[in-house]
């Protein structure tokens, strides 16, 4: 018993500390913003957050620290969502970590 009190407190630790995907967002993709040189992806949907506790609330960014396969499936995604029009679930961090000093995105559904 005092072994599984000493895991779900470890597990309540961790998750009291560590920002993370705690928010969905649905919307279309008005812009889709790149840089020569640079891993940054950032992006906008037609109604994006209006404030956010630390981060500039104007786009969403990918975050120039995931790997290049993560970043290049989720690049195809928003490309043909953009492309489309077609409506997308964001899901991300409304409460502290940024990604390039933007709101980070963990996921483009």
């Amino acid at each position: 018993m005092k072994k599984i009190f000493i895991v779900l407190l470890g597990v309540l630790f961790t998750s009291l500390t560590h920002a993370d995907y705690n928010a969905n967002m649905t919307g279309v993709i008005t812009q889709l913003l790149t840089y020569a040189g640079s891993q940054t992806i950032l992006f906008a949907l037609n109604n994006q957050p209006s404030s956010h506790p630390s981060c500039n609330h104007y786009y969403f960014s990918l975050g120039s620290d995931i790997d290049d396969a993560s970043r290049s499936r989720t690049y195809a995604r928003l490309m043909v969502a953009y492309t489309t029009g077609e409506r997308v679930n964001i899901g991300y961090d409304n409460a502290g970590s940024c990604a390039d000093g933007y709101i980070r995105a963990y996921r483009v559904g």
